[in-house]
Formats: structure tokens, sequence, C-alpha cells
């Protein structure tokens, strides 16, 4: 029986069956006598791990021949400036999309680059919502319109897809990919660090539509270069192997497991558990509005900050881990990627209920 559960919002859990199939081929992968870490990334050992991983991936979540896949450094975060060094060249302007702490940081970034149009869209008062699409002030020559469909730290997430017209999409799906079905071919660009739902830190997964990529400026790092990273398969340097190795191990599992539709059915089932908790709190407190929860990040608080940190210290002691809100808003953060067993969630609820009965006069 698992004893430690890791709530962290990343880097996050790995399924156990990963952790011990790399356990087994560290040393010696594949009967090559070297250990993944060592294996080059021009070997036909490496080309075969990077080959499955971008054929799992196009499979799970359906991924036409009209998209590039990318393997890139540096985690989701580094999109922030790539974004814009690609596609806004001088007197060229997007549209960013407000909504938390991670769409508001790529908005900064981005602004150091070229003319940004900040779009407020979080209603932030008593509760959080996202304002409706029809209240969004698009810019009518925006070159694309960006946006975080899941915040991880206030918990905030889109109910659907926003309507952009006919303005290329880009998202940072980070926290939530591979978590619900997505139409892909209603994008230009999605891109998601894996240290969440996709393996370990230090590597990101760019999507990218093929047409788009002739719009790349020219003048641009060669390592930041989304067209050149298509055309030499990610390999415009050493790539980040062993997280594409773990790429590889987690999309597999996710496979096995029954699909992206399967891991919505947990994520939803999870999620609910938790929710049903705080709705019937007189100690918790979720400020998210329902239309807008998110299944992935729960965040609430405890009004009395004494009793937080007892609670906060007590899940320790009961090996629920991760627990503490992020340092920009403090309180409690729920994380419930796909590697996060049942088990787990029914414990966390269990000590949720209990805690709240031995501290509530």
């Amino acid at each position: 029986m698992q004893e430690v559960f890791n709530f962290s919002a990343g880097p996050a859990a790995l399924p156990k069956p990963i952790l011990e199939n790399i356990q087994q081929e560290f040393l010696n992968y594949n009967n090559t006598g070297l250990s993944i870490v060592e294996l080059s990334h021009r070997s036909k050992g490496f080309f075969a791990i990077r080959n499955s991983a971008e054929s799992l991936l196009r499979e799970l979540i359906g991924i036409s021949d009209d998209y590039a896949v990318l393997f890139m450094h540096g985690g989701a975060s580094s999109q922030f400036s790539m974004l814009p060094l690609n596609f806004l060249s001088k007197g060229q302007s997007a549209d960013y999309v407000c909504t938390g702490h991670w769409s508001t940081k790529a908005y900064a970034e981005a602004k150091k680059f070229a003319d940004i149009n900040a779009i407020n869209a979080l209603e932030n008062g008593d509760s959080y919502s996202i304002r409706p699409t029809v209240a969004w002030e698009l810019s009518s020559n925006a070159s694309y319109v960006h946006y975080c469909d899941n915040e991880t730290i206030n918990g905030v997430a889109f109910a659907e897809l926003p309507d952009v017209k006919s303005k290329p999409l880009a998202c940072d799906m980070t926290s939530s990919i591979l978590m619900r079905q997505i139409d892909v071919s209603r994008y230009g660009l999605i891109y998601a660090g894996t240290q969440k739902n996709l393996g370990i830190a230090g590597l990101c997964i760019v999507i990218v539509k093929k047409e788009l990529l002739n719009k790349v400026n020219k003048s641009i790092p060669r390592l930041y270069d989304y067209k050149r990273c298509a055309e030499e398969s990610s390999l415009v340097n050493t790539p980040p192997t062993f997280a594409i190795y773990v790429l590889r191990l987690l999309l597999d599992w996710v496979k096995s497991e029954g699909g992206v539709d399967q891991m919505y059915r947990r994520s939803k089932e999870n999620s609910e558990w938790v929710y049903q908790v705080l709705d019937n709190s007189q100690l918790y407190n979720n400020k998210v509005v329902k239309e807008f929860r998110s299944n992935i990040n729960i965040s609430f608080d405890i009004q009395d900050k004494d009793l937080q940190n007892k609670f906060l210290d007590q899940a320790e002691s009961h090996k629920l881990l991760g627990l503490r809100g992020h340092n920009s808003v403090g309180g409690v953060r729920i994380s419930l990627y796909n590697a996060m067993p049942q088990a787990g969630v029914q414990r966390l609820v269990e000590f949720m209920q209990d805690f709240e009965i031995c501290n509530v006069v």
C-alpha cells in the first residue's frame, strides 16, 4: 500500500510503475550497457525513444500532420519569451488574456518584445470567475491571442474554448494537457512544461501549426527558432534526453490506463470528492465560482492562519505532502494530476473531514 501521497503542483508525482521502470533501466538501458542518461542524442536508441514519444502524444490527443511537435528546453516559462520572439516583429502586436499568475507573467514577458494588449479577464472580488469573451477588448490587428486554460495558483479554469474569431490561439496547457480531450485543430500553438502531467522538469512540448512556421522571424537565436527546431527534429543542440525518455514512459502509461478519456473521468471524480467537502464546510473557503473551478488545482484557505498552519503540519504527518499554497498567495492547494491515485484523494478527503470535526466548535 502506498504510504506517501504527493499533491505538489510541480514537480508533480509520477506513477509508481514508471519510477520502477526507470529504476530497472537506469544502469543498463535496453541491454546497451549504457545508462539512459549516457545514451547519445543522435543514436538509433534515442531516436527510437523520441519518435515513440511523438507518436504516442499525437495518438493520445489527436495531433494531425498539419502540426509539428517540438521538444524544447526550459519549461513553459521559456515560451513566454519564445512565442513573441518567433511571431512578433516590429509593428506587430498580440492579445494576452490574463486570468491569474501564469497568464499575467506571460504577458509581462511578451511586452518586453512587442506591443502587447493585456485583457484583464479575471473577476476578482469576493469570488473568482472569468469574464465572457464578448466583454474582452480584442485587438483587430493581433497576430495571435494567448491564454492559460488552467491557472494552477488560484484554481481558475476555462469552462470552454474562448472564441477569438479567426485569430490564431496560443495556449499554455502545462497543467491540463492529457487530462481532457482537446481539438488541436482550433489552436495555432499549444505549449506545456512536462513536470506536471508529462514527466519531469526541464522539457517543454510545443505543438505548432506548420503553416505558422513560415511566419517565424528571421533574426532569432537558433535555439529559440521554432522553424529550425521543427526542421531539425528538435536536435538543434543536445535535447533533455532523460526528460524525453520519462515522457515516453508516461505517455505509454496513460495509453495503458485507458487514454485521455479515462484520465478525465478520474480527474472529474477526484475533484468532485474534494469540492463536496469544501462546499459543505464551515472551515474551508474556496473562492472560485463553480463554472470556472479547476478539476486539477484546487485552492482554498482557512481564515484562522494558526489553524491553517496546523492543518498543513498535520497533513504532512499523515503523509499528505505538497499542500502548501503558492508563495504569492499562501493558503492550501491540492493538485490532482493524472498520477494521483484515488486512494490518495480518499485519504486526503477523510483527513479534511476529520480535521474540521476536531477544530470547529
